[in-house]
């Protein structure tokens, strides 16, 4: 049996979350992980909890959850830590590359600077003491003085040897004496100095065990003061007490220590699987090392004014409790990691596999990891007897039955979140590789229009196989044309035809069995190299996909390529790979080739046969159907995105939601095309009726594909013609001079191209 974890909203979560509607056209959300948290601070009536790519908040008295990223106006993401002053009323977030956020009455103010500052080595922000309306920011080169009210950088401190950087990791005050945690020991310096930028005017504490050694946390409590001295040898920190002007041993929390927190007449010590606590005198208090389901991975903790302890879980997100027995996990729903290796929406659900590959086919090593998301929900799992889960087929019409393709693990079988089968050579025709026998590398999985299962496998004498409805297996050795070779995805096109990338070749392989897989007499395959009309080679083919005329669009590390002619390559006709050309705008009859200089790593047709192409490095695209037009462009500098790398798109063809996985998560986009019906007995417009307050986008959705849609008064005048993108059509709620319409029902004429199909509804308009 492989050991299995579930990530489900569990039952005794006794709150009332914010639950996410379906977005509007052309607005975000967030697929982000919420359950590792990094910090805590306490905002009064709110707990924010930090997590690299974002925060979220829990209001105290109602119970809600709210999440807060790019998409509320964070400008980052990798965070380092978020911390309230209660004295400026100001929410400060740190990040890893030294940007700055300070939030404020909802609003959020930038600081760039130091992001922005030619600073030799990292420019992190560890953390931040709150002095009055300053704030002292400690920093991987030294320390930097902000102002929050005025929002602007006062001081900036190199108390290094010779005025040298120095990393520092927590600062913290007794009475007017500074002291900072550092890569090099415990330094001192009064804070009313005026000449504090002189690293001459800051004295290192020489009187403590280990004063040259590294300290990555400070505090002081009850006019004590105890800092963390880390040990990188053998991952047991000390803890020293300075009382009385003598430094002793406090504790060494047998492992790492996390972070120390000191406020309302507590302490917290956070790490190596506990939350030891002590009273303001240190005297011991409680130590917590289970919270009844869970053991704890406590990153940082705080207790706040009424007593109640609040831990930020590197897990299992926000965690507080009030008497130290139950504990609640307070943590908005996402994917338990930020990884995004495929995705795929069928079924209503987005299934999201989080493995992964290295440039050369070879193992990241990632746990096992399968993530679906459905009606506004996930479902996480984790399985740690596998690694590198990189593709993943449902049962066609049962999205709760799946299978996983892994690299080196051959397929799971997978039904209610239970593995049901694991295949591998003992019990299939899966074959593993040459020089390991144990290793079975799988990656394409196909269900074809017979719900036979099609299964890619990697470095093996049979690279194909298949399990048919029944349960049976058999293999394929295409006269050994593939045979040991590294394969990507396969997928099947409108005439039955499967193609399969091999992907560090620059070769495609296609095949049909005409619909008698069990006879490979009358099968048709070729392998076909991937070259432009000037013969040009490709070193990498990464995706393809069909668009919907028939057309098969290709990823490569130089851009996409078009096949044209896929229904005649089995036939013996050419398969050249053409590149798209856009024409210049500067009159000079030249053109330059789509994307040419960008690895396309995904690549995604909508409803209206639009191309949504992802890159390695410039973000994700939309195109025109025949991709000479750029319609949309996101990147991380123009839009949400937290990367430039997008490693996977799905579409949900019902909504038109388009899913962009990327290095660090998964955002959504809420594009205008849906799919079209084949018939229109499903139409209905959203919102109907449109209020006088409402000023988005009206949806007329469930329409045959390319619909045309007339809008006219109650008395048959013209107020508004377009045709749909796939199976819906938009309006604005203006006439087509751009006039917003009185209030009235106004009528919607749909029909298809050549009138066989018509529809007519009605939309109230309150203006």
């Amino acid at each position: 049996m492989k050991r299995i974890e579930y990530f489900i909203v569990p039952l005794f979560l006794l709150l009332t979350q914010v639950l996410e509607a379906q977005v509007a056209i052309g607005k975000w959300r967030d697929h982000l992980p919420y359950s590792h948290a990094i910090c805590v601070t306490d905002l009064e009536k709110e707990i924010i909890t930090a997590t690299e790519l974002s925060i979220f908040s829990y209001n105290k008295s109602s119970g809600e959850l709210s999440k807060f990223s790019k998409i509320q106006g964070l400008s980052d993401t990798r965070i380092s830590f978020a911390k309230y002053s209660a004295e400026s009323k100001v929410l400060l977030v740190a990040y890893n590359n030294g940007n700055l956020d300070l939030i404020q009455n909802n609003q959020v103010f930038n600081l760039s600077d130091i992001y922005r500052a030619s600073i030799p080595g990292q420019k992190r922000i560890n953390n931040s003491l709150f002095i009055d309306n300053l704030a002292y920011l400690s920093c991987e080169f030294g320390i930097v003085v902000l102002d929050m009210n005025k929002r602007e950088f006062k001081d900036t401190y190199y108390i290094g040897e010779n005025g040298s950087a120095l990393p520092v990791y927590e600062i913290a005050l007794m009475g007017s004496t500074l002291l900072a945690a550092t890569e090099n020991g415990l330094y001192t310096a009064d804070r009313n100095d005026p000449l504090l930028v002189d690293y001459s005017h800051w004295s290192k504490i020489t009187d403590i065990p280990g004063a040259n050694d590294k300290f990555d946390a400070v505090v002081t409590i009850n006019n004590k003061i105890i800092a963390n001295k880390t040990n990188t040898l053998n991952a047991v920190d000390t803890l020293y007490l300075l009382n009385n002007s003598i430094w002793t041993f406090f504790t060494h929390n047998d492992g790492k220590i996390n972070s120390i927190f000191s406020g309302n007449n507590s302490l917290t010590i956070n790490g190596n699987g506990k939350i030891i606590i002590y009273d303001e005198n240190l005297n011991f208090v409680k130590e917590l090392n289970q919270y009844g389901w869970r053991t704890p991975d406590p990153m940082h903790s705080i207790i706040d004014e009424s007593g109640t302890l609040w831990i930020a879980d590197n897990y299992h997100g926000l965690i507080n409790t009030n008497n130290y027995v139950s504990f609640d996990q307070l943590t908005p729903e996402g994917p338990y990691t930020e990884n995004v290796f495929t995705m795929s929406h069928r079924d209503n659900t987005l299934f999201v596999s989080g493995g992964g590959l290295t440039g050369i086919w070879g193992n990241t090593w990632k746990n096992g990891e399968i993530f679906t998301f459905s009606n506004g929900s996930w479902k996480n799992q984790i399985i740690y007897d596998v690694t590198d889960v990189i593709n993943i087929a449902s049962f066609p019409g049962n999205p709760d039955h799946y299978f996983a393709a892994t690299w080196g693990f051959g397929v799971l079988e997978i039904s209610d979140l239970e593995i049901v089968n694991t295949y591998m050579p003992s019990n299939s025709s899966l074959q593993a590789i040459r020089s390991i026998p144990d290793i079975v590398r799988t990656c394409g999985l196909l269900f074809d229009h017979s719900q036979n299962l099609w299964v890619t496998n990697s470095d093996v004498v049979n690279p194909v196989s298949l399990k048919n409805p029944s349960g049976q297996w058999k293999s394929f050795f295409f006269n050994g044309l593939i045979s040991n070779k590294i394969l990507g995805p396969i997928y099947e096109t409108r005439n039955r035809d499967k193609w399969i990338t091999i992907p560090l070749e620059s070769k495609l392989f296609v095949f049909n069995d005409n619909q008698t897989p069990e006879i490979e007499s009358d099968d048709l395959f070729r392998l076909i190299p991937i070259l432009d009309p000037e013969g040009r080679n490709f070193n990498k083919i990464l995706c393809l996909t069909q668009d919907q005329d028939g057309a098969i669009w290709i990823g490569t590390d130089l851009g996409p390529l078009v096949i044209y002619n896929p229904d005649e390559v089995l036939s013996g006709g050419e398969a050249i790979a053409q590149r798209i050309k856009i024409p210049r705008n500067d009159g000079s009859g030249l053109a330059d080739y789509l994307l040419s200089t960008e690895t396309v790593t995904s690549i995604v047709i909508d409803g209206a046969n639009r191309k949504w192409i992802g890159t390695k490095e410039a973000g994700a695209f939309l195109f025109s159907e025949d991709g000479t037009i750029e319609i949309k462009g996101f990147n991380k500098t123009n839009s949400p995105l937290p990367s430039n790398w997008i490693t996977s798109i799905a579409i949900d063809e019902k909504t038109g939601e388009v899913f962009l996985g990327t290095d660090s998560g998964i955002f959504s986009y809420r594009g205008e095309a849906t799919t079209g019906s084949d018939e229109m007995t499903d139409v209905y417009v959203f919102p109907n009726p449109v209020r006088e307050n409402y000023n988005g986008p009206i949806t007329i959705t469930g329409l045959v594909s390319g619909a045309n849609v007339k809008i006219t008064d109650i008395s048959g005048n013209l107020i508004y013609e377009t045709n749909a993108l796939g199976g819906q059509a938009i309006w604005d709620g203006t006439t087509s001079y751009g006039k917003r319409v009185s209030t009235g029902v106004y009528l919607v004429f749909i029909s298809n191209e050549d009138g066989s199909k018509t529809f007519v509804t009605k939309i109230l308009f309150i203006n």
